[in-house]
């Protein structure tokens, strides 16, 4: 068992690569779609909307999620760092939410902040999503 693992790695290192690269080519062609943004709205309603407030801008010490700040703090960064940064919230509660929420909710927030709708939903994956970096969209599009 152990040899077929050991002969096996290569070859899912090698499929999460490639996942990685075609996943930060979809980010701006769609990487979430509605059904899954519309769940992380919900979760953002719950959990998130006291401090970051209903358009996003912050409210008092929270920080804003949307734009020029936020999509200068965050870009380049991976979309995995901005899942561990929300598994630190809400600050009353942190840890209290699933990955899948927490994925969910970044979806709604990439959403706001004018990334298109696609197909599929972002998937949970660290591996994933340590493969795609944070970019907003260019102005006007």
């Amino acid at each position: 068992m152990f040899r077929m693992v050991k002969a096996l790695l290569p070859v899912f290192l090698s499929v999460s690569l490639v996942m990685a690269a075609f996943a930060q080519d979809a980010l701006l062609a769609g990487a979430f779609n509605e059904t899954q943004a519309v769940r992380g709205q919900a979760v953002y309603y719950q959990h998130c909307l006291a401090c970051h407030g209903e358009s996003m801008n912050g409210v008092d010490q929270a920080p804003p999620l949307t734009g020029p700040q936020f999509g200068s703090n965050w870009r380049g960064e991976t979309l995995w760092a901005l899942v561990e940064r929300m598994m630190t919230m809400p600050p009353d509660k942190p840890g209290t939410l699933s990955r899948q929420e927490l994925v969910d909710t970044l979806s709604y927030v990439l959403w706001y902040n004018g990334l298109p709708l696609g197909d599929v939903e972002l998937p949970a994956e660290q591996d994933v999503l340590s493969g795609m970096t944070f970019e907003l969209p260019p102005l006007g599009e």
